[in-house]
């Protein structure tokens, strides 16, 4: 049969018969841009305009007004393939919960690449396609997992549908996100170097998914790190507190501890990095410890991967004196409310032995012994402590929560979205507020983070995290807010960025410089500790640092006033005068004692007892003449002594040399 076939019944296409006049392009332009009837002209993608990537970056797109001239030589020189028809259905059923994500990921578009490799192939983005807007194109940032805020469809007409989004090379399963109203959160995967990730928007109203793609680049910090521990009992069974759906589905034993606490301190790490962007400062963290594991934070993964490393540590005392009542923080009755704090404290300084002041270590620990006593109505084993001691800074936690934590980054808007009611015949109600899953999920991993908060130096705060505004972190991380038995209200059908939870300004700038959130720009010897010293000069304070003054915070009967920054203006010689202080607080405080606390840039403090004591605190001379006076130096409890140096013009002071001890 091929024999009778001749060549010349076929006929070979060539690449003239491509070229497109302006005539046709002026008549097929929908081909190009599809555009829904009714669609707004917004300023970042016009109406009717074509974008093409350029060649330093295949995401970043350049937007070209004039159709019949640049477009043109553009559209002419590309050489179009066949169509190719449609991947053959491909069953995702080792993957739970995946129904979505498998019809998702099937009615995706096959990309193809041009023959000729020097010719630039022509793209088009949908108006529709998702718009990032948390971050920019090629931005930087420091953390394995980027929180993203978006939008998607069409502006005047918002509507409901789920986000695809593709990782760098595949190099981590895709994952879907609800998009509600238009918008979307979601959280992507980063390999340090550069991320192309790809975004897909698809709803009901949609035939084809409208896709975007955007660039990240994340580098590794080399800080630090915040250890992670989950402290036992020495005669632990390694279970923590669980109602039995969830004994039954995930489990409640070490393992997934683990798994929870990690992917909780990774939601932490995230979302201070996106908090730190918000505040100009870019996206700023800290980091953690990390170990090569087989595991990963998604149940689709298979490949091992770098992930934070949890230490486990068996405590000296056995689960009867941890669940010990006398010492439980919420038992009004305990006469030992912090003995939680010592036993935790003993065992975690036992194992990391810290050297020196060099060898600081900042951890959180969770007590996986905690348990919920249905007698006393009180959470036994947990205590929400963190603070500052010696060569530890640590903050501690119960596991009375934990049941209602992600296990992987397919379950954590799940987790913060479940209504199903706490059942106090066998979980705690923490604190009256976790009368449901997703707040009990709040509830734990913000008050967990409101005591990292402590161990890096924060105190309580007029608004934010440090001051239980962790009760609505889920709103950082979806975009519906279901039914809060707290407020016994229906949540926010949309959560917006003004109605998230906050670090405080005064937080994010102890984190800015704090060494745990030194990045690789920052000078090598920028956080040594840089005390300030403070002088008393003609009723005005002289602040004087070697790396600049950042802030000062103004406090009356220690509760913070106001503050003012001087960073990132960099002010070694300060002056600060009565009138700068008075007015930053109220005729009513005015009359008590004013406290400064004033913070370098070298992560130093110095704190001012009393300002208006301090800046008229002239000595006179007996020559006449006035001298300032500067903080004391050392322990206290010495005797008082004074020398005058004189320095007339044949003698120059050059040093002082202070001996004491046996010296």
């Amino acid at each position: 049969m091929l024999s009778k076939l001749k060549l010349s019944n076929f006929r070979r296409r060539s690449r003239q018969s491509l070229i497109v006049t302006p005539e046709l392009l002026s008549t097929q332009s929908d081909n190009y841009v599809s555009e829904p009837s009714g669609y707004q002209k917004s300023e970042e993608i016009p109406n009717g305009i074509a974008v093409t990537p350029g060649q330093s970056s295949p995401s970043l797109v350049s937007v070209s007004t004039n159709l019949n001239d640049s477009m043109q030589a553009s559209i002419s020189s590309q050489q179009f393939p066949p169509p190719i028809p449609p991947k053959p259905h491909s069953s995702l059923s080792e993957d739970r919960g995946s129904e979505e994500l498998e019809l998702l990921v099937q009615r995706r578009k096959i990309s193809t690449t041009s023959q000729n490799t020097t010719t630039q192939t022509f793209q088009t983005v949908s108006p529709l396609a998702p718009r990032i807007l948390s971050i920019s194109e090629g931005s930087w940032t420091f953390s394995p997992l980027l929180l993203i805020f978006g939008q998607c469809g069409q502006v005047d007409q918002p509507q409901d549908g789920t986000v695809l989004i593709h990782h760098h090379h595949d190099n981590f399963p895709s994952t879907c996100w609800p998009v509600h109203d238009g918008y979307f959160r979601a959280l992507v995967h980063l390999e340090p170097g550069p991320n192309k990730l790809q975004f897909e928007y698809l709803s009901s109203r949609m035939i084809t998914a409208a896709k975007s793609q955007i660039t990240i680049h994340m580098m590794p910090l080399a800080a630090p790190p915040l250890h992670l521990v989950i402290l036992l009992g020495k005669d632990s069974t390694e279970k923590f507190d669980c109602p039995q759906d969830k004994i039954k589905s995930q489990g409640n034993g070490l393992d997934i501890a683990v798994k929870k606490f990690r992917m909780a301190a990774l939601l932490w790490q995230a979302y201070t990095a996106e908090e730190m962007a918000k505040n100009k400062f870019g996206r700023r963290t800290f980091r953690f410890e990390e170990i090569w594991a087989t595991e990963s934070i998604s149940h689709r993964d298979k490949m091992p991967r770098a992930l934070p490393k949890v230490h486990i540590v068996r405590s000296e005392k056995t689960v009867a004196e941890i669940r010990d009542l006398n010492i439980a923080q919420q038992n009004v009755q305990a006469t030992q409310r912090s003995g939680l704090w010592d036993i935790a404290y003993d065992a975690v300084e036992k194992y990391f032995a810290p050297k020196s002041a060099y060898d600081k270590k900042y951890v959180a620990v969770l007590i996986l012994d905690s348990k919920w006593d249905v007698a006393s109505q009180v959470i036994t084993g947990h205590a929400a402590l963190g603070g500052n001691a010696g060569l530890i800074q640590m903050g501690i936690f119960g596991s009375h929560s934990l049941h209602a934590w992600p296990v992987f980054i397919e379950d954590v808007v799940p987790c913060f979205t479940d209504c199903t009611r706490t059942d106090t015949k066998f979980i705690a109600n923490d604190a009256g507020e976790s009368g449901s899953y997703w707040e009990a999920c709040c509830i734990g991993i913000g008050a967990f983070l409101h005591e990292i908060g402590h161990a890096f130096g924060c105190p309580h705060q007029p608004s934010g995290i440090m001051v239980r505004d962790y009760v609505r972190i889920n709103r950082s991380f979806v975009t519906r807010e279901s039914y809060s038995t707290r407020t016994k209200c229906p949540g926010l059908r949309l959560c917006m960025p003004k109605d998230e939870c906050h670090w405080h300004r005064l937080d994010i700038l102890r984190f800015r410089f704090h060494p745990c959130f030194k990045s690789a720009y920052d000078p090598p010897l920028l956080f040594e500790g840089d005390n300030p010293q403070v002088f008393g000069v003609d009723g005005a304070l002289v602040v004087v640092s070697s790396t600049g003054v950042a802030w000062i915070e103004i406090y009356t009967e220690d509760i913070l006033q106001s503050y003012f920054e001087i960073f990132p203006k960099v002010e070694r010689n300060l002056i600060v005068s009565e009138a700068d202080i008075l007015q930053k607080i109220s005729s009513i405080e005015k009359t008590r004692k004013i406290k400064l606390s004033i913070f370098t840039i070298g992560n130093g403090k110095a704190d001012v007892d009393d300002f208006l004591a301090l800046a008229n605190s002239a000595i006179k001379l007996s020559s006449g003449g006035r001298a300032y006076q500067s903080f004391k130096l050392g322990l206290g409890g010495g005797r008082h002594s004074q020398v005058v140096l004189p320095i007339g013009s044949n003698k120059v002071l050059n040093a002082i040399h202070i001996y004491f001890g046996f010296a």
